[in-house]
C-alpha cells in the first residue's frame, strides 16, 4: 500500500525501527492492515505518541506523513535542547548549554535512524526540568508522553510516585500516578488488534553485559576495523556500568526524583540482558540514554566531569557507526 513511496531499503536487510514508525504513522489505528508489516505490532504500537502525533499533523493524508514524521523527530530534539538549556539556566549556567543535547546517543541514532528515542530523551529533560518546579500539569503531561512514547518512559512516572511518596505528599503521589491512565487504555485498545508475540529475555543480572565483554560481537569481514570496533564496543558497555554505578551514588548522596528515576533505569539495564540487545551500540545505547542522562545532569552541580564519563564512554562508538553514511554522501558529491 506504501510502494508509492518507494522507500528505500538497505540490501539484506528488512529496514530498522524508524520504517516500523513510520508505518504505523500510516496506520495508527489498525484500519490500513498494515500492522502485518510490522514486527511485532503489540510491542510496536504501544510506541504511539511519535507514530500519532505524525499522522495528527499530516491530517491523515498520507503523502504528508513522511514530512510530519521528520518534523516530529526534530521538533522533539529541539524541545529537548530547549528543555535542558532552561535547566542549566535555573542552576546559573548559560543556556547555550542546551544544546549539549543532540550530542546524546538517542538523539544521534534518532536523526541517522528517525526512532522514536529521541522524543524520549526529550521527555526526560522536560521531566528534569519541571521535577524540580510547580508545574504540575506541565510535568504531568510530560510523564503521560514518555509512556505512549516506549514503555521505558513509564519508569518517569514511577520515578515521580515513588518520590512523593517517600516525602509522604500522598495526594501529589496519587496525582501523578493518575498520569499513566492513557497509557493503560491505550496499551488495552492494542491487545484487542494484535496478539502475544513473545519478546523473549534473559533475567539474570548483567548476563548479557559479561558475555558481551567476554565474547565480543563477530563482525563479518567487509567491516572495517574489527579491533577498534569491539574495543569501543566494550568501552560503550563500560560506560552503561559506569551509569549505573553513578546513579546509586547519587541517589545515596541525595533523594529526588532524577536520582529515582536514574536507578530505575538503571534496574532495567541490570535485569532486562536480552543478548541481541546488547550487541549493538545502536541498540543499548539509545535505550538507556534516559540513564545516561539523569546521571550526566549531576554535572550541572558538581565541578567534576565524572557524571559525563558515560556518555564520553558511549559517544566514539556511536559516532563510528555513522562513517558508513558519512563516505556514501561524500561519494554522492
Amino acid at each position: 500500500g506504501l510502494a508509492w513511496e518507494h522507500l528505500y531499503v538497505f540490501p539484506d536487510s528488512f529496514g530498522y525501527d524508524g520504517q516500523v514508525y513510520h508505518y504505523i504513522a500510516h496506520d495508527p489505528f489498525f484500519r490500513n492492515g498494515y500492522k502485518r508489516y510490522v514486527d511485532d505490532p503489540r510491542l510496536r504500537y504501544r510506541r504511539i505518541l511519535v507514530p500519532f502525533l505524525a499522522w495528527l499533523f499530516s491530517a491523515g493524508r498520507p503523502e504528508a506523513v513522511d514530512f510530519a514524521y521528520i518534523a516530529v523527530c526534530l521538533g522533539f530534539v529541539g524541545l529537548g535542547a530547549y528543555w535542558l538549556s532552561e535547566y542549566a539556566e535555573s542552576l546559573g549556567h548559560s543556556r547555550w548549554l542546551g544544546l549539549l543535547f543532540v550530542f546524546l546517543p538517542a538523539v544521534i541514532v534518532t536523526a541517522d535512524r528517525l526512532v522514536t528515542d529521541g522524543a524520549l530523551a526529550a521527555l526526560c529533560a522536560g521531566f528534569a526540568l519541571y521535577a524540580r518546579g510547580t508545574h504540575r500539569w506541565k510535568l504531568w503531561t510530560i510523564l503521560a508522553a514518555a509512556a505512549l512514547t516506549r514503555e521505558t518512559g513509564v519508569l518517569l512516572a514511577a520515578a515521580m510516585v515513588l518520590y512523593e511518596m517517600w516525602q509522604r505528599r500522598w495526594t501529589r503521589a496519587g496525582f501523578f500516578a493518575t498520569a499513566l491512565i492513557p497509557c493503560l487504555g491505550w496499551y488495552g485498545f492494542v491487545a484487542l488488534h494484535t496478539r502475544y508475540h513473545d519478546y523473549g529475555g534473559i533475567y539474570i543480572p548483567l548476563y548479557a553485559i559479561v558475555r558481551q565483554l567476554a565474547h565480543p560481537f563477530p563482525y563479518p569481514p567487509r567491516v572495517k576495523f574489527i579491533p577498534m570496533v569491539q574495543v569501543l564496543d566494550a568501552v560503550a558497555l563500560l560506560g552503561i556500568l559506569l551509569a549505573i554505578v553513578l546513579a546509586v551514588w547519587h541517589l545515596r548522596r541525595r533523594v529526588s526524583a532524577v536520582a529515582i528515576a536514574a536507578c530505575l533505569f538503571g534496574l532495567v539495564a541490570i535485569l532486562v540482558q536480552r543478548p541481541a540487545n546488547w550487541t549493538q551500540v545502536y541498540d543499548f545505547g539509545r535505550v538507556f540514554t534516559p540513564l545516561l542522562i539523569f546521571v550526566g545532569l549531576d554535572w550541572f552541580e558538581s565541578p567534576s566531569l565524572v557524571p559525563l564519563l558515560p556518555i564520553l564512554l558511549i559517544l566514539p562508538r556511536v559516532c563510528l557507526q555513522l562513517v558508513p553514511q558519512i563516505e556514501g554522501i561524500l561519494r554522492l558529491n
